[in-house]
């Protein structure tokens, strides 16, 4: 039976008004005659149509989309389409964000192919989101009102797993409540904060008033208790440090209604200092200097929880209030007639006053060198537009300071000045040459592209050699099934075959869906032995983690790729490893 309806009704008629313009070029509505419908329906084992979902169709090969309700039926039509490959995705407020061809919760979509005139019908299944709820109280029981609650899912990030902060957040009613919902499936852990913000300008001290203060109150003592507190950042199911938390998995359409938290205090100090220059004198204006808390304090990646920054007096004088127990680093930069100075110190607090921590500003590091061109262009890259930056690369929860990038100049000669000592790697960008790619940066004879390198402190680097060029390596093939067939719902992870340069975010692991016809590409290789598979269920991200690819190498293919090569491979998989 057809039940139209009114929503369907009025994208349809915008798709085809559309349609009905009348072009400069009138070859394009002849070209625009394909269709495109499907239903969207619950990813349930007796799976139910989705009505008044959100449906967006683009281009894979452009930004360009459209957009139509779902009706009752869950089904949808998008007309007047020209040829070419598609994405298709949908979403609804409290269900998780689908596409076509995902096999589960955040599954990976597959494009879909529409020749001129064909009319393709597709099935795009969703799953309702999870909820998780409760009450947050105050360390005196009472609801507390206005609180931040956060549920963080468990996912691979820079080739770890942990918590990561997505934008699954409530703030607390007047009863205390909070509920989050359109959860995907996975492992979370849940935190409450009701500490002020730290960009306020008003921010003051809490203290807490004992029976001892209001006894010496009414005796005629008139100065305010001195112990401060905060409401520390608190994790269920009672505690302030987030590798304490509990683990909370949920299913699709899972709800948790149990999770309350009580807001615990802690005493709070005071950090003070003095921030003084290499040669002495009173502290020009505008230097700050910022307190930055680790992940065991503040949320893990939230940008900016945890961050906290004051001004430094005339006499080079800084000092914060209300600080939390946690560690902490104490960070000051400015750039004084031309020259960038840093200082940092890291920083304990237990409840106790920090007092007399000094901050001397130093001269930062020169990191410096040539670039370099290799290939067979007859029209070389103009030097002087490269940009050169350095990455801080992190160790654990430490924390880092990104140098100010530099130009080179027109023979290709860079510096790169006030660099304080850490660990990095050296990288640089050629605006508007696709020709032309980063083969290497080397320092002291090592590639910084895979293994970082350490700016050690009063030494400068000098020698690196930055080179860029035109041959750098592609490898395509087509993945297929034992029996022939071109496989498209898998995704083909290429890795080292050393594993020594596994490492996060390298630019020698990559990832590609195949399009239609089962083709795989990755561009811009260096040369190297490489592993290649494919694997029918993995996260994004997934395949940085050390682990996931020592599973994958069992089954990979063996492959050398050569300096500007281009090669084919084709790989083929067996039923057991789909």
């Amino acid at each position: 039976m057809r039940t139209p309806t009114l929503t369907i009704a009025c994208c349809l008629a915008a798709l085809t008004c559309g349609a009905q313009e009348v072009p400069r070029d009138p070859r394009a509505v002849q070209n625009r005659t394909a269709i495109v419908s499907g239903t969207v329906v619950t990813g349930d084992a007796d799976p139910r149509p989705v009505r008044h979902a959100r449906v967006m169709l683009s281009g894979a090969d452009s930004n360009a989309g459209l957009t139509a309700i779902t009706d009752d039926g869950g089904r949808v039509v998008f007309q007047g389409l020209p040829s070419g490959r598609f994405d298709v995705s949908v979403t609804k407020d409290g269900w998780i964000p689908s596409s076509y061809g995902a096999k589960r919760p955040l599954g990976p979509g597959s494009t879909l192919p529409v020749a001129e005139g064909q009319h393709v019908t597709v099935m795009i299944r969703m799953w309702r989101g999870a909820a998780i709820g409760g009450i947050v109280l105050d360390h005196n029981g009472q609801p507390a009102v206005g609180a931040t609650v956060r549920a963080l899912r468990y996912a691979v990030q820079n080739g770890e797993r942990k918590p990561v902060a997505g934008r699954a957040s409530a703030t607390t009613d007047d009863r205390g409540a909070y509920r989050i919902y359109g959860l995907a499936p996975g492992d979370y852990v849940v935190g409450a904060s009701a500490r002020p913000d730290f960009f306020a300008s008003d921010r003051r001290e809490l203290r807490l008033t004992t029976e001892i203060d209001v006894r010496d109150a009414l005796a005629g003592a008139s100065s305010p208790p001195d112990r401060t507190v905060a409401f520390a950042l608190t994790f269920y199911p009672g505690t302030t440090v987030s590798s304490q938390a509990g683990v909370i998995s949920l299913q699709a359409a899972a709800e948790r209604e149990d999770v309350d938290l009580t807001l615990q205090t802690v005493p709070t100090a005071r950090v003070d200092g003095t921030v003084a220059l290499p040669a002495g004198g009173a502290m020009p204006p505008g230097v700050e200097v910022s307190l930055v808390a680790s992940g065991q304090v503040a949320f893990p990646g939230v940008p900016f929880d945890g961050y906290r920054r004051t001004g430094v007096a005339s006499d080079g004088s800084f000092a914060f209030s209300d600080v939390a127990p946690g560690q902490y680093t104490a960070l000051a930069r400015s750039a004084i007639g031309g020259q960038i100075l840093w200082a940092s110190a890291d920083v304990g607090v237990d409840g106790e006053d920090v007092s007399g921590l000094a901050l001397m500003l130093t001269a930062g590091m020169t990191v410096s060198g040539d670039i370099g061109v290799e290939g067979s262009s007859p029209t070389p890259p103009n030097l002087a537009t490269v940009r050169i930056t350095l990455q801080p690369v992190a160790i654990g929860d430490a924390v880092t300071q990104s140098p100010s990038g530099a130009t080179a100049d027109s023979r290709g000669r860079f510096t790169l000045a006030g660099v304080p000592p850490g660990r990095y790697r050296l990288a640089a960008s050629l605006p508007g040459a696709s020709r032309w790619a980063l083969r290497s940066a080397v320092v002291d004879g090592v590639d910084t592209l895979d293994e970082p390198f350490t700016v050690h402190p009063n030494q400068n680097v000098i020698g690196a050699i930055i080179t860029f060029t035109d041959r750098m390596a592609r490898l395509s093939g087509t993945l297929r099934a034992a029996g022939g067939d071109v496989l498209t719902d898998q995704t083909v992870i290429l890795f080292p075959a050393n594993p020594s340069l596994w490492s996060p975010q390298s630019r020698r692991i990559r990832s590609d869906r195949p399009s239609p016809d089962g083709v795989f590409t990755f561009r811009q290789l260096p040369p190297g032995e490489y592993c290649l598979a494919a694997v029918s269920d993995i996260e994004p991200g997934e395949w940085y983690d050390p682990a996931v690819l020592r599973r994958l190498a069992a089954a990979s293919v063996r492959i050398a790729v050569a300096e500007g090569e281009d090669k084919r491979q084709d790989v083929t998989i067996s039923s057991s490893q789909k």
